[in-house]
């Protein structure tokens, strides 16, 4: 089973105009991939060499030219049918070079689709509104407790374009696949061996406009499969079912529940210990509970949401071959991936827990409930549409207080003060997050938790929710040096 069945045109002599070339790993590698291949590379990117000076010295000797400034069509000047458009996902789906780029008709592409239809070898997608990554890693190291070698890559930050040459037939890859890349991947007919969705919810929706338009993207995962591949699904999710995903494309079905959902069918289960147990409707390889008895041991991530992505994963990995003993040494390898509830310090009796990863009003919901302390929880940003309401709630049930910060942080604050008890105070201005972590310290107690987890983009004021988190962890050791040593 390919990803995807659509011949692959040579590179060679071609003209390739890449929008973005970016501060991760995928322009940078996109950019050497086409380079490698005998492309012509032109970069474009809005910011300016300074600003990724990382970026430009890793494409140096690639012959590549790199453009700096607006994005506008005249770029594709030099372009001729039958050249390429290489867009990054982190432009909009209707920008006016890519709307150009049809008329005169370029063909369009990205760094995920160059991947997809040139891998040699099974691909499991993951994707979700969130759990996406976590979930990834732990399928990654479940395959890999089994001594398949395997590939993780995708919107978990890594690009495995230039890994294409090394890859065997028999090796497995674990992409993580977000919607804008699974937007541009509908149009190769994208086909993973095994599908992973782990849940579904508004997000993104400033990018998507609509609900619709993100599960449409979202479920492209599912549409290309044939009956030889599996979809690894919730138990019951009544948006999945809403939204098509229950009938998308032809694969057999594979659940997956947490604790205290309903099962809506046979399962993977997890127990409240963290033990992954009975397991039923896996096909030829179910088993009634752990194949000797054990429990998975030690499972390093909190909360019950980690719980149901190790369920998730297991279900996923069960469906590829994986003993269960495999899955359980794979879980109980995996530890705090960066900026999803990474303790990063600790003072005075107080945990600083880096989740800003968290862009969602749920997924700060579900880091309140994973946190074993009372939290003083930090939230705000860039509105991306979503209600606060199941975030509100969980401060009310959870939080010791709250911090707002970014350009949502007033709002979330009057919200919080005028339907719960819970303390909030908006964090004085700043650049940075020294003041909102000094804040949040004069709310706290020892044996509480400051948590970053923000439920909003971080992009009203920082690159990524990577520098974000990444300025919370300098700011907490620096508003509290540390008086034991840092978690």
């Amino acid at each position: 089973m390919t990803a995807v069945a659509s011949p692959v045109r040579p590179l060679a002599d071609r003209r390739a105009l890449v929008l973005g070339l970016g501060r991760f790993s995928g322009g940078v590698e996109t950019v050497k991939f086409l380079a490698r291949a005998g492309a012509r590379v032109v970069v474009s990117d809005t910011s300016t060499a300074e600003a990724l000076a990382d970026s430009v010295r890793a494409v140096e000797g690639t012959g590549a030219t790199l453009r700096f400034g607006p994005q506008t069509p005249s770029l594709l000047d030099d372009l001729r049918p039958g050249d390429l458009v290489v867009a990054s996902p982190a432009i909009p789906f209707e920008h006016p070079v890519l709307v150009e780029a049809a008329r005169r008709g370029l063909e369009r592409t990205s760094e995920i689709e160059l991947f997809a239809a040139r891998v040699p070898c099974p691909v499991i997608g993951v994707t979700g509104t969130k759990g996406k990554s976590t979930t990834s890693t732990l399928l990654a190291n479940m395959l890999r407790a089994s001594g398949r070698r395997t590939h993780l890559g995708g919107n978990v930050g890594h690009s495995l374009l230039n890994e294409l040459m090394g890859m065997r037939a028999d090796d497995r890859v674990v992409l993580e696949l977000s919607s804008f890349q699974l937007h541009d991947l509908r149009r190769i007919g994208f086909r993973p061996s095994i599908a992973l969705v782990t849940n579904l919810f508004p997000d993104h929706l400033d990018r998507h406009g609509t609900f619709d338009h993100y599960a449409a993207s979202k479920r492209a995962i599912l549409d290309a499969q044939e009956p030889g591949d599996v979809a690894v699904l919730p138990g019951a999710d009544p948006l999945l079912a809403a939204h098509g995903f229950e009938t998308a494309g032809r694969a057999r079905r594979v659940r997956f529940c947490g604790v205290g959902e309903p099962g809506g069918g046979p399962g993977v289960r997890v127990r409240d210990d963290g033990g992954l147990a009975d397991v039923e409707g896996l096909g030829d390889r179910a088993t009634r509970g752990t194949a000797d008895g054990t429990d998975l041991g030690v499972f390093a991530l909190w909360g019950a949401h980690n719980r149901r992505n190790a369920a998730a994963a297991a279900a996923a990995a069960i469906a590829a071959g994986c003993s269960w003993a495999e899955v359980r040494a794979g879980a109980a390898a995996t530890q705090p991936l960066r900026h999803r509830l990474e303790p990063v310090h600790e003072a005075g009796g107080i945990l600083f827990v880096d989740d800003s990863i968290a862009t969602t009003p749920q997924s700060s919901a579900a880091a309140l409930e994973a946190v074993p302390r009372p939290c003083v929880i930090l939230v705000g940003g860039k509105e991306k549409g979503a209600s606060p309401a199941s975030l509100i709630a969980a401060i009310a049930a959870r939080a010791r207080a709250v911090v707002g910060i970014g350009t949502s942080g007033a709002a979330i604050v009057e919200a919080v003060r005028r339907s719960t008890r819970v303390p909030a105070v908006v964090a004085p201005g700043g650049p940075d997050l020294v003041a909102a972590v000094r804040a949040a310290l004069a709310l706290a107690r020892p044996g509480d938790a400051v948590l970053l987890s923000p439920g909003y983009s971080s992009l009203d004021q920082y690159a990524s929710f990577a520098v974000r988190g990444d300025e919370f962890a300098r700011a907490a050791k620096a508003a509290a040096p540390a008086a034991v040593p840092d978690a």
